[in-house]
């Protein structure tokens, strides 16, 4: 009995002796794919470019390191828990679909924490090739260019991670279309167009920052989300204080906690030191922090150096485009659901035409108020759609604005036909938006006021929502987007008739001081996050992004009155589409 048993005991030993070495195989297999991180991307060739006709797309060869590091890693709640949001508000959905966002929009970072400002990226270093330029262009050819990044001292960057935008376009018939941008992660860059038109067509390219600068810009985004803090006014009688309040606020004395009740988004002010928390009468903005930068990282932000800075060609800049030898097909008419191309559209003779359907023309006011006969118009967000709102108002005169005594920059406001039952309102998207003090009953989450509409085919609901939350880390976006959605989808099975149309964000324009507040670079990636939270819903997309790049207009927040009739014109295409189509 004794040797059976020594023998079963080593026969038990040499199965674990081989189990041991194959978890040891496994775990080298595995440091094997982590290593994949460090392999470099290969130049792109001109041909087979379609599929990879995407704006800077997360590289594919950083996903199965992520995945592989998930369980190691903090969840994208933990920042939002930090801050009162409730852990049980989550699904186990939301809590996936937030980890693979914050995924997708990771950018490449160099490869020091710390890069000598002589070292960055410097566009007067890099000229930027056309590719095949010399053979013969049509319309609805892709046009390609190159460049090779360089910093200051002339070195070629064997890194990627700069921020580029690039557009084609032709002066004299007033022609423009933004590109897609390809970062190859070693310095190379490849932009695509779409040729849309014929005729002389030039190219644009800018660097908008360098990577070092991005680096910068993240940091201040997951470490100083109070750079920009807001104020109440808590009023009793004739005693009124006003307080410090924000998304998230440090501890270090006792707060009003404003949490939401129906969406559990989170908000506090400070206590005043007299009068109770439900004596707030208002919202405003209270200012920026300033000091923003270390040392070295001031460097990186030089406007007409590094910022929005041209970069040239290195030879002919365009290219002569004849006509096409086929016909133009018909697109069919705008209707929700349809997922963005890249490009979207471009400009001609300074009317926007989609690559996706029939936009049509709405020149005179007849033709709107035709358009919204019997409607009932609802816009929320910020001032960059309630220029739509003003476009409106201003344009059709049967339509008049009824006061209700708030300023023009806060609203509400409405606007009624009261012979064509036409109703337009406005509403602020709620906080955070800095903005000038407005009512806290005037400021309602967007999500909620969702909540109250009954919907059907004479609603028409717009939105956009970007710009007040590029202070703070993406966690609190992709958390509002969750509940605007929610109510979105509620609204559209009560109401499956209603419309839902999105205004993208948009470009502006960017002094040293302005890109760390509301860089291009954040809005960006905050657009990326909303596109792919509305893909396969039944929305419509209005897209500001390429139409403001597109233009030759200098950018602008508020982009000139012709894009916003293009803006609007797209989104009426929607609200009544072609009928021939």
């Amino acid at each position: 009995m004794g040797q059976q048993a020594r023998k079963e005991s080593l026969h038990s030993w040499s199965i674990f002796q081989v189990l041991f070495r194959l978890l040891i195989l496994l775990a080298l297999l595995l440091m094997g794919n982590l290593s994949l991180h460090h392999i470099k991307y290969k130049q792109l060739s001109a041909s087979g470019i379609e599929a990879n006709w995407k704006r800077y797309s997360p590289p594919k060869i950083y996903s199965r390191n992520i995945q592989l590091k998930e369980n190691k890693t903090s969840f994208w709640t933990d920042k939002l828990l930090q801050c009162g949001y409730q852990n049980h508000s989550f699904t186990p959905e939301e809590r996936s679909e937030g980890t693979s966002i914050m995924k997708m929009i990771e950018w490449p970072k160099p490869p020091n924490v710390s890069v000598p400002f002589v070292k960055s990226s410097d566009p007067a270093h890099v000229r930027f090739l056309i590719l095949n330029s010399t053979k013969t262009f049509y319309v609805g050819d892709q046009l390609q260019v190159m460049l090779q990044m360089k910093d200051l001292e002339g070195h070629p960057k064997q890194y990627g991670g700069d921020y580029l935008q690039g557009r084609i376009h032709t002066a004299a018939l007033k022609a423009g279309s933004a590109g897609t941008v390809i970062d190859n992660q070693n310095g190379f860059y490849y932009l695509n167009f779409n040729l849309s038109w014929p005729g002389k067509v030039e190219v644009s390219v800018s660097l908008v920052h360098p990577s070092e600068g991005i680096q910068a810009l993240e940091r201040l985004r997951k470490d100083r989300p109070e750079r920009v803090y807001f104020k109440s006014t808590f009023a009793s009688g004739a005693t009124t204080e006003t307080t410090v309040c924000n998304l998230c606020l440090p501890q270090t004395k006792p707060l009003c906690n404003f949490t939401d009740p129906m969406t559990g988004e989170p908000w506090f002010c400070y206590k005043p030191k007299k009068l109770p928390c439900s004596a707030r009468i208002n919202h405003a903005m209270g200012g920026y922090e300033k000091k923003l930068l270390m040392t070295e990282e001031e460097h990186f932000f030089k406007s007409g150096v590094n910022v929005k800075k041209p970069i040239l060609p290195n030879g002919a800049g365009y290219v002569i485009v004849k006509p096409s030898p086929q016909t133009g097909t018909d697109l069919g008419k705008c209707v929700p659901g349809r997922s963005l191309l890249s490009p979207s559209g471009f400009y001609y003779q300074d009317q926007w035409t989609s690559t996706s359907c029939d936009i049509r023309r709405f020149n005179s006011p007849a033709r709107i108020t035709d358009c919204l006969c019997g409607k009932k118009v609802y816009i929320f967000g910020d001032s960059t759609i309630r220029q739509w709102f003003e476009y409106l108002t201003e344009f059709v005169p049967g339509l008049r604005k009824f006061d209700l005594g708030n300023s023009k920059g806060t609203g509400p406001h409405l606007a009624l036909d009261i012979d064509n039952k036409i109703k337009v309102e406005y509403y602020a998207h709620g906080k955070p938006i800095r903005i000038a003090p407005i009512s806290s009953q005037d400021l309602p989450l967007f999500a909620n006021k969702l909540d109250e509409i009954k919907g059907g085919k004479s609603t028409v609901i717009a939105f956009t929502i970007w710009c007040h939350f590029n202070t703070f880390p993406v966690e609190p976006y992709i958390r509002r987007l969750q509940n605007i959605r929610r109510s979105i989808l509620r609204l559209l099975d009560r109401s499956p008739d209603t419309l839902v149309v999105i205004k993208t964000a948009n470009v502006q324009a960017l002094p040293r001081d302005v890109s760390l507040y509301n860089s291009d670079w954040y809005s960006y990636q905050l657009d990326l996050v909303m596109r792919k939270m509305f893909e396969g819903i039944n929305v419509a997309f209005v897209d500001a992004w390429e139409m403001t790049i597109a233009h030759y207009l200098p950018h602008n927040l508020h982009p000139e009155r012709v894009i916003i009739k293009n803006e609007v014109d797209v989104f009426l295409s929607y609200v009544c589409p072609s009928k021939n189509s």
